[in-house]
């Protein structure tokens, strides 16, 4: 019995990834997980769903250029009135819809300032695959206040092709809209926050517990 126990801890050890690398032009580590490809309305309570599953398109229309200053793509997660949620809780999983295959980065941020700045919290890199939901695992998950931003990178050290992050021109039970833009910066920050007009960013981040009027209510 002693033995199998032992040869069953060995490998649930050897299941764990080796996740992390260097950051690229950041003195900051960062991890690397696994993602797999979801349905459009993945069966999962929990999940803070702004978009409707829907791509109108996906953001920005053109290619940003400099490979040192990135354009990153996300929601600011609120309520459906533009206040805080109403608690602060671990994010386990965020779900993106890419415009590109290959190896790329979420992150998730703090509420925007005045200045519309914010501190950089955690990424995370994993192989996506374009045109699909893609489910990434955040372990160990991260702790997030009521609001909060949530944004992919895409590749870093590249410069960027038009269009990151699909994007929903509709929202759902009347959440409003709550994509924004901005650009990451060395030094983990975002800046120049701005929220894109008339649209949710197809970008959905799981917690243990949300307000009631955000759950998704389906059956798994």
């Amino acid at each position: 019995m002693k033995k199998a126990a032992v040869v069953a801890i060995g490998l649930l050890a050897c299941a764990v990834p080796a996740a992390v690398d260097a950051a690229e032009r950041s003195g900051r580590t960062k991890r690397k997980t696994d993602a797999w490809a979801v349905p459009v309305a993945p069966e999962v309570i929990g999940t803070i769903t702004y978009d409707t599953g829907l791509n109108s398109g996906f953001h920005p229309d053109v290619p940003t250029g400099s490979p040192n200053l990135n354009r990153v793509v996300g929601n600011r997660f609120n309520s459906s009135l533009g206040g805080p949620l109403l608690i602060t809780n671990m994010v386990f999983r965020i779900t993106v819809f890419p415009a590109n295959d290959g190896l790329q980065s979420v992150s998730f941020a703090s509420a925007p300032t005045p200045s519309n700045t914010a501190m950089v919290l955690d990424y995370i890199a994993a192989n996506l695959m374009a045109n699909q939901f893609n489910a990434i695992a955040v372990n160990p998950s991260i702790t997030v206040g009521p609001d909060f931003l949530g944004l992919f990178l895409g590749a870093f050290g590249e410069s960027q092709p038009a269009g990151l992050l699909g994007m929903s021109d509709m929202g759902t039970m009347g959440q409003g809209y709550h994509a924004v833009q901005a650009f990451y910066q060395v030094g983990m920050s975002a800046t120049m926050i701005q929220a894109v007009p008339n649209r949710n960013a197809m970008l959905r981040v799981t917690r243990d517990l949300i307000p009631v009027e955000l759950m998704d209510f389906k059956i798994q």
